[in-house]
């Protein structure tokens, strides 16, 4: 593992950011196929996954999880063991860095003070967070944003079933821009003006391939989505990861919404 995690670190410092629609990375190579294969062999079977409703099913990975602490000792401590080396906080440090460029940019214009409000920027540890999701054919993940608490949100595609489409992957949209407490995903998935202009013709697609890792960095004006056509042959995978600022940071430096409250 700590191979993998070399190698994963070294992808991430190596890759470019690329700013339109808003700034984001599509890393390739980052995990080597025999890792993939690997994980491919620890994936819980598709009826381990709970339902959560229009074409989603969902694994939570994250190191308290109920669904992972049930679960089958030796996949459980594999899962444990991605958290630890793929996801450490050396990874997180590392995407930190990436988009700090970006990050100070966005501050500075949201801010008179961007470099104060910068130094109250505080990351919760990766461990309370990570998903694996299947979405089935005629679905699709809603367009909606991650603001304000999600700094970045990670996505690493999966095809065990080596069935995938280009089109599965992650569109985004420069959107209208949110600030303050209203900005988050629950208010974007339920406000479907703010979303209205964000079509496909009009997006940013991060093409789907087994093995990419795709990052963005959230902001006021970051819409994300994706769909899996009717007639697609297999179903979606990809496991998601985010890093999240502290509730507290974030009711400082642009208040609670009141779905975080």
């Amino acid at each position: 593992m700590h191979t993998e995690q070399q190698r994963f670190l070294q992808a991430i410092r190596d890759s470019e950011v690329i700013h339109a629609p808003f700034p984001h990375a599509s890393i390739d190579g980052g995990l080597s196929g025999a890792f993939l294969q690997t994980l491919y062999a620890h994936l819980p079977a598709p009826q381990e996954f709970n339902d959560e409703g229009y074409g989603l099913k969902t694994f939570q990975i994250w190191d308290e999880s109920e669904e992972l602490l049930n679960w089958r000792p030796a996949e459980r401590h594999f899962w444990q063991d991605c958290n630890a080396a793929l996801f450490s906080e050396e990874v997180a440090e590392a995407i930190h860095t990436l988009f700090r460029p970006a990050m100070e940019n966005l501050y500075r214009d949201l801010f008179s003070s961007p470099e104060s409000q910068l130094a109250k920027v505080e990351l919760q540890p990766w461990s309370t967070s990570g998903a694996l999701n299947i979405r089935a054919p005629g679905n699709c993940l809603p367009t909606h944003m991650d603001w304000p608490n999600r700094l970045y949100s990670l996505i690493l595609y999966l095809d065990p079933d080596q069935h995938f489409q280009e089109d599965w992957g992650t569109r985004l949209f420069h959107g209208p821009k949110i600030c303050g407490p209203q900005g988050v995903e629950v208010m974007a998935k339920r406000a479907r003006d703010h979303v209205r202009d964000c079509t496909a013709e009009a997006s940013t697609l991060v093409p789907f391939k087994p093995g990419r890792v795709t990052i963005f960095m959230n902001t006021p004006w970051s819409y994300h989505g994706a769909n899996v056509a009717a007639n697609a042959a297999g179903s979606r995978w990809c496991l998601v990861k985010g890093i999240n600022m502290t509730l507290a940071a974030t009711e400082q430096l642009f208040g609670l919404p009141p779905e975080l409250r």
